[in-house]
């Protein structure tokens, strides 16, 4: 795929999941009765424009981000000030238009505000009292849909109380804030359970549903429907009851040849199969042939940093060496720089490349047909040597087509994403070796787009189903300019009968504002030395 192609991709990822988010908002605040300015895709200077109704629709330059503009949400909702010259347009007894300045061949009328109310609490009617040129005072009555017109091709509509978000009651406001994380997790609720409908439903039972093409499982003879009863690895054996004991034995699998128990069509075999699991180093993005006791890579994931740097498979890794990173935190490294030389099999790479677990730079030597060639590879951040080998039999568990699985799948899948956030909201404050650094924004999503779009479809709509509910959960968090503070505020003024000030709550989530954006530039640099390695 081109470089334009998965910018189209990224786009429609991200704007599919902000849309929604978006959405949400809008469709409550616009069924409480608030006055909707605005409802924009993306951010910066818009490139498309539309008015229906009271709300404008936008799609702005830069494809991240975007926002229902709410009256009511800012510090002050009047645009003009006692003294300030402005002119009017007067449809029979009631001001329709009031412009801050002063428009060409428009019937309009010189006004020095004497005062006015364009708020109208208590369904007070809107006036201005103002005096004309000739230092007349008059005393006119303002239409509650009437717009401020700021220049030329920029109006807004002027925003009594009884349109503005402060004016509902407090269980309408409480939808209209929480709606748009509340619509991320439908999203990704609907795609899950498509995906499950499409792919099935794992069932419990340890049973093989597929079989790698060339994989161990396969040269050593395990069919589909296979349901494996037993695993050993000459040390531990394990009677195995459900898939997921089929994962876990395979994720304490440390080297050797594993045999397994395995019933066939209702009757236990009388010998066990043996086989070696292949290695996938998920740091980099390559992976071992079915035969360990070589040094020849057997694939490269598409779009991994070892792909990027160029490694293909058929290359044959001879020597590895870097330095290990140490974030002084941890226990100090004695020797810090590790190399090895004359490496003949993957048991070897596997041991090397485990020490590289903290996002290091490692030196890769190939030979590639009679030529030695020279790689260095940013590997990704794995927390502990145990994650960056993976042992791979090359099996997959069976699956059922059920709908009422399906749906519940949907919730389930869900659910399981946003325990993730937590785990990863965990690791920053508990574990050493995680900092804001190894956070991904946007270039960092835009690459998993990438590598998820390589993989097919269904990968990659599971991929916005992720996006979708991580959005969700984050705009929940108690901080400042997401909708989670702003919920705070309104959990507040339920326990204490009484909003808090409009100007306060805006001068916090301002602030709120600048830091998250500074957040996201830091971020967005980090993201960009990750993925440049």
């Amino acid at each position: 795929m081109s470089f334009l192609l998965y910018i189209i991709i990224f786009i429609f990822v991200l704007g599919l999941v902000v849309l929604v988010h978006e959405f949400g908002h809008f469709l409550f605040a616009r069924k409480a009765g608030i006055l909707c300015h605005e409802f924009s895709i993306g951010m910066g200077p818009a490139f498309y424009k539309i008015k229906r109704g009271e709300t404008t629709y936008a799609f702005r330059a830069i494809p991240i981000g975007g926002y229902v503009t709410m009256s009511g949400e800012e510090p002050e909702t009047d645009k003009i000030r006692k003294g300030q010259i402005i002119y009017l347009e007067i449809d029979g007894n009631h001001v329709n238009r009031i412009y801050l300045y002063k428009p060409n061949n428009k019937n309009v009328k010189y006004a020095k505000v004497i005062d006015y109310d364009l708020y109208g609490k208590e369904d007070n009617k809107l006036f201005i009292h103002y005096e004309d040129e000739s230092a007349n005072t008059h005393f006119v009555m303002v239409a509650r849909n009437a717009f401020y017109q700021f220049r030329d091709n920029f109006e807004l509509q002027i925003a009594p109380y009884d349109r503005c978000f402060e004016s509902k009651p407090w269980i309408n406001r409480f939808l209209a804030v929480v709606a748009g994380a509340g619509f991320n997790f439908i999203l990704a609720i609907i795609i899950f359970m498509i995906i499950n409908l499409t792919t099935g439903v794992g069932v419990n039972t340890p049973t093989i549903g597929q079989i790698s093409s060339d994989s161990p499982a396969q040269i050593a003879g395990l069919q589909k429907d296979d349901e494996i009863i037993e695993m050993s690895d000459g040390n531990v054996t394990k009677g195995i009851k459900s898939w997921d004991d089929v994962s876990k034995f395979m994720a304490d699998y440390k080297s050797g040849t594993i045999s397994l128990k395995v019933k066939r069509d209702g009757t236990i075999l009388t010998d066990e199969i043996e086989l070696t699991p292949e290695i996938i180093i998920a740091t980099i993005g390559i992976q071992s042939t079915s035969d360990l006791e070589n040094n020849e890579i057997g694939n490269v994931s598409a779009n991994s940093n070892a792909y990027k740097e160029g490694l293909i498979t058929g290359d044959k890794i001879i020597k590895i060496s870097g330095t290990l990173n140490d974030d002084k935190n941890t226990t100090e490294i004695e020797n810090d720089f590790i190399e090895k030389n004359n490496i003949t099999n993957w048991t070897e790479i596997s041991e090397v490349l485990s020490n590289f677990f903290l996002s290091e730079k490692i030196n890769i030597t190939v030979l590639r047909g009679t030529e030695e060639i020279d790689f260095t590879v940013q590997s990704i951040k794995a927390l502990e040597p145990g994650n960056v080998s993976q042992a791979m039999m090359g099996v997959s568990r069976k699956t059922e087509f059920n709908l009422f699985k399906s749906i519940t799948g949907g919730f389930t899948d869900t659910f399981g994403v946003i325990g993730s956030v937590f785990q990863t909201l965990d690791l920053l404050f508990t574990d050493k070796n995680v900092s804001i650094r190894d956070l991904s924004g946007p270039v960092g999503i835009y690459d998993m787009t990438k590598t998820f779009a390589m993989a097919g479809f269904l990968t990659l709509l599971g991929w916005i189903a992720f996006i979708s509910a991580n959005i969700g959960f984050v705009n929940l968090l108690p901080l400042p300019a997401l909708d989670g503070g702003r919920l705070i505020f309104l959990l507040v003024e339920g326990v204490a009968r009484r909003p808090v000030s409009r100007k306060v709550e805006g001068y916090i989530h301002t602030v709120g504002f600048i830091l998250f954006m500074m957040l996201f530039l830091f971020i967005t640099f980090n993201d960009i030395l990750r993925i440049r390695g």
